[in-house]
């Protein structure tokens, strides 16, 4: 049985460090990216920020992946819930990230509603499989 692998302290805030970085590069690229915000658009994805769809359009296109963030990448689950599973073998080779909100009193905001007293937010990577890693159930 396999052992679950520890960091260290100063492991996890160079982990950190570099998730944030990485989405802060990608947000600047975005912002003057006019031709993926308006693929964005007309993707009509809800649920997923432009930023997000942008870190993950980068991603495919260094990785020559056809398609679009969400429609043609999706999560292990994300496959399987539309009628897909994941190749036997396959490794995920697109990550996506989103931010946890941790309030003042250290719980993590769950609504999108609230957003008072917000003491940081922290990035949680997520792993996403392209359409070619993927076949019918």
């Amino acid at each position: 049985m396999e052992t679950k692998k520890t960091f260290s302290k100063e492991e996890k805030k160079e982990y950190f460090k570099k998730l944030r970085l990485d989405w802060k590069r990608s947000k600047a690229l975005a912002e003057n990216d006019m031709e993926a915000e308006a693929l964005y658009r007309e993707s009509g994805l809800t649920g997923v920020s432009y930023f997000s769809f942008y870190f993950v359009l980068k991603q495919m296109k260094g990785l020559k992946m056809e398609g679009l963030p969400y429609v043609n990448c999706k999560t292990f689950g994300g496959w399987h819930k539309n009628g897909f599973k994941v190749k036997k073998g396959e490794k995920s080779k697109i990550k996506g990230i989103t931010w946890i909100k941790i309030k003042e009193d250290g719980k993590v905001i769950k609504n999108k509603d609230d957003q008072e007293n917000i003491k940081f937010m922290y990035p949680k990577v997520y792993h996403l499989f392209h359409t070619s890693q993927v076949e019918a159930l």
